[in-house]
């Protein structure tokens, strides 16, 4: 009888400490996600002002409602470790799409990917200007596009 007692008192303690190291695990993946995407920007992309994606809906576990991505002069979503913005969602291509800023204003362009990219609903085909509000669509991702600088159209 005491052994089968000290058997589950040291089974509980080890479940406790893997708990505790689980925690600390998930809290430095994300503090590192985190400062990943709020840190200096990958080589090749250019800071521009006045506009971020905002997450609003995620089944993806590599970003999370919420979250606030700063858009560059280009910037590139995908699977890919190379991309900007990764996700890990089976349903993204390699290459899904890019936001490229040129003449004073944001593009979307979808790279070709298998499950396409939508705008409020709608696929998209080829390159669409960004309008404040919209809706961007990826998988089981939805971000809304933010632009807080006043828009000469």
């Amino acid at each position: 009888m005491r052994v089968v007692l000290l058997v589950l008192k040291f089974g509980l303690l080890a479940i406790l400490y893997f708990f505790i190291l689980r925690v600390f695990y998930f809290i430095l993946t994300d503090l590192r996600r985190v400062s990943a995407r709020g840190g200096p920007r990958p080589a090749g992309q250019q800071a521009v002002c006045g506009a971020e994606l905002v997450v609003t809906e995620s089944n993806d576990p590599s970003v999370r409602p919420g979250e606030i991505i700063k858009l560059g002069a280009e910037t590139r979503l995908g699977r890919g470790r190379h991309n900007h913005i990764k996700l890990t969602d089976a349903f993204v291509s390699h290459d899904h799409m890019q936001i490229i800023f040129k003449q004073g204003k944001f593009f979307l362009e979808d790279l070709h990917s298998i499950n396409g990219t939508y705008i409020n609903g709608v696929r998209v085909k080829e390159p669409v200007p960004l309008s404040h509000g919209d809706a961007i669509r990826i998988a089981g991702v939805t971000f809304k596009f933010v632009r807080w600088e006043y828009e000469v159209e």
